[in-house]
């Protein structure tokens, strides 16, 4: 069986993010609606910066005002798959760097989706012998 890659595990979804011109409250929002831990943020169609459930429990924790502008508080020094990196290569990545969360970009830097640490665990133990 072949090694999956990035690009196998986003290939089905649609890219949910947000603009740099969104605030704290809008991205809180998009992560509430659609279940999810992060929100990728993109400029011109490429990835910028993403805003997390800790950047939120960062910022709330010091305060910052839920009206600030994403361009303001977003992770900008990203760690990202590429759509031919396998799947034990984006584990070590999230691992090394200590995320849950990988956006995908393609060699323009456009977003094609984000992989949880969830949907990680799940095909690596689908993979696995051990159910």
């Amino acid at each position: 069986m072949p090694t999956l890659t990035a690009y196998d595990l986003v290939r089905d979804t649609k890219p949910i993010y947000a603009t740099p011109d969104k605030t704290i409250l809008d991205a809180t929002r998009i992560m509430a609606e659609h279940n999810i831990g992060s929100v990728p943020v993109v400029k011109d169609e490429k990835l910028v910066g993403i805003f997390t459930e800790r950047d939120l429990v960062k910022h709330i924790a010091k305060g910052t005002p839920l009206e600030t502008r994403l361009e303001e508080v977003m992770t900008r020094d990203l760690v990202v798959a590429h759509p031919a990196d396998p799947l034990p290569l984006i584990a070590q990545k999230m691992i090394q760097h200590n995320i849950r969360h990988i956006p995908v970009v393609d060699d323009r830097g456009r977003l094609l989706g984000v992989i949880s640490i969830r949907r990680v665990l799940q095909f690596l133990l689908a993979e696995s012998e051990h159910p």
